[in-house]
């Protein structure tokens, strides 16, 4: 008698720890599932959620001697500069080229000479892509590019992206349609299957560095 309720015991804590684990499965599930809903409609327009300070310590945390034709307090300056006078997200635009550049190290199609932070005009297979003659014009064409995919607004500077117009005219589909970083994936890169979710992941590693107020 006393071996069959030890059993039955025995039983029941297996049945109890099982299910606990498919619970815990679930939770995940469903944690994980909420999070990628959230992640989904964070937009490409709107105000920053990084400082600027936030950003250069990222960035010379991540790499000290990123390869630049400016200083790197003079990049993020520029990108906050030209995001902000279209209503970009600076800190995600500056993740974007983080993303794309290997944090400034380079190493692909496209060289640090070019200015080039988001791999504009770059198809793979050597193509380099666009160069640009001083970082913010660089700056400034990636900003007009990502307002190409957010809204037909045209910008607010003089037009140097030399792809606005392309995108325009021969993608209607996409021209001023995809409003949100998860958008871009297997547009702006492609197959780019989490290429916005891991330009989001660098802006939520921005955050946590020590924020600073700004002078």
């Amino acid at each position: 008698m006393k071996t069959r309720y030890k059993i039955a015991a025995l039983l029941l804590l297996l049945v109890a720890g099982i299910a606990g684990v498919l619970f815990g499965q679930q939770v995940q599930q469903q944690a994980a599932a909420a999070r990628s809903r959230q992640l989904a409609q964070v937009e490409i327009m709107g105000k920053p959620q990084v400082t600027q300070k936030q950003a250069v310590a990222y960035i010379k945390r991540r790499n000290p001697s990123p390869e630049l034709n400016c200083s790197v307090d003079e990049l993020v300056g520029y990108y906050y500069q030209e995001a902000g006078s279209e209503g970009i997200r600076p800190d995600l635009a500056l993740s974007q080229a983080i993303k794309e550049t290997g944090c400034f190290a380079y190493g692909g199609d496209v060289s640090p000479q070019q200015n080039n932070y988001c791999g504009l005009g770059t198809t793979g297979a050597g193509v380099k892509g666009c160069t640009f003659s001083r970082p913010q014009q660089g700056v400034r064409a990636h900003i007009q590019h990502l307002l190409a995919y957010a809204t037909k607004r045209p910008p607010q500077q003089e037009l140097i992206d030399p792809r606005y117009q392309l995108l325009r005219e021969k993608h209607p589909e996409i021209f001023g349609k995809v409003t949100t970083w998860v958008g871009l994936n297997g547009k702006w890169a492609v197959p780019g299957e989490h290429y916005g979710q891991d330009i989001l992941h660098i802006g939520e590693e921005m955050k946590r560095e020590n924020n600073q107020p700004e002078e």
